[in-house]
């Protein structure tokens, strides 16, 4: 677990963004960085990603990857990092949203490579 939390905080610095957690597909959290009940916003979460793939699927847009929600006070990026694991990142600017979609996208490829989250 050391190295996913590794990745994510260095995550985190690279984009400045303010928090990141990583769900499973049942809503389980598996580790996050900076977030006050971390449990109660993996279960939302995993709604939010299993409702949208649900959405997607049936009007055959094909399946989720990646997930964008603008908020008033920032951004949230979801990314599929491999199955039904997700990362969730959280940032209170929005201005770097094309660095922060990237920089999402390419460490959930970094972290599909850990055993624990093929």
């Amino acid at each position: 677990m050391n190295e996913i939390t590794t990745t994510l905080n260095d995550f985190l610095l690279t984009t400045k963004s303010s928090a990141a957690l990583i769900i499973n597909g049942k809503g389980k959290l598996i580790t996050s960085l900076h977030l006050d009940y971390a449990d109660s916003i993996a279960a939302m979460s995993s709604a939010i990603v299993s409702m949208s793939d649900k959405f997607l699927l049936d009007l055959e847009k094909g399946s989720l990857k990646q997930l964008f929600l603008k908020t008033t006070e920032g951004v949230v990026v979801g990314n599929k990092i491999s199955g039904t694991n997700f990362i969730i990142t959280f940032s209170k600017d929005g201005s770097n949203l094309g660095l922060l979609l990237r920089s999402t996208e390419e460490t959930a490829t970094e972290l599909s490579k850990n055993s624990l989250l093929k």
